[in-house]
């Protein structure tokens, strides 16, 4: 990836000032909250002067029910893979433990990731936590006054920026992390980046809290696994 700005300090990112960041996406077996549920999973932690795609998390996830023709041919995810899979309740803790003290960054989390979130975060505050996340909407009204929410997929920003997206595949967490992450990267080069930035807004919104550190000597139950990624300009 090209470089930051040297003046920048190592792990820090000049949007909006935050020091961590992680670029997350979910996938699910339908679009409605209420009634639908999440069966995937994926997150990279961004770092670094050179804004490298760090440590990365990803996991099936048991949605409770059957997963509908369309979306298994969509998102390539079939029941056989969550058969095994955490719980929505467990794979959001998994996905808290991972951010940690980050910033999270994704397309219409908003509007859409959280709402699906927010279901398996308890209401007691002593088992929440809070946590700040970007997202590309707000991002993009600042960035282009032409930006309009009628053609706002991933797929119409990441064309519209050059993000590399005829070689990743898309509807899948994984994939789509990987662009979001391409995304970020590219919008550095916006000419006007830290004024326009100071008018986007970092939203807040509750995780579960982190999960105990282990008992000495007793090993965590493995769940989840890691994605490589590699990214070249």
């Amino acid at each position: 990836m090209k470089p930051l700005n040297q003046a920048h300090s190592s792990h820090y990112h000049p949007l909006l000032g935050v020091k961590e960041l992680v670029v997350f996406d979910l996938e699910t077996t339908g679009l409605r909250p209420k009634e639908e549920e999440i069966t995937q999973i994926a997150a990279i932690r961004l770092g670094g002067m050179r804004m490298e795609m760090g440590r990365s998390f990803c996991t099936y996830v048991n949605p409770g029910k059957p997963i509908p023709k369309q979306i298994q041919k969509l998102t390539r995810v079939r029941d056989s893979n969550v058969k095994n899979a955490p719980s929505p309740k467990e794979g959001i803790q998994m996905l808290s433990d991972f951010v940690g003290s980050a910033a999270l960054f994704g397309h219409d989390i908003y509007r859409f990731d959280f709402r699906f979130i927010s279901k398996h975060v308890s209401d007691d505050p002593a088992l929440t936590r809070k946590i700040q996340f970007i997202d590309t909407m707000d991002i993009f009204e600042v960035l282009w006054p032409d930006f309009s929410r009628l053609r706002n997929s991933l797929d119409d920003i990441a064309e519209r920026l050059s993000a590399g997206l005829s070689s990743i595949r898309r509807h899948d967490a994984k994939g789509d992390a990987i662009l979001l992450a391409h995304v970020f990267q590219r919008i550095q080069d916006h000419p006007n980046l830290e004024q326009l930035c100071s008018r986007v807004p970092v939203h807040e919104a509750q995780l579960p809290a982190l999960s105990p550190a282990p008992v000495s000597g007793m090993k965590n139950r493995k769940i989840g696994h890691s994605f490589k990624t590699s990214v070249s300009y």
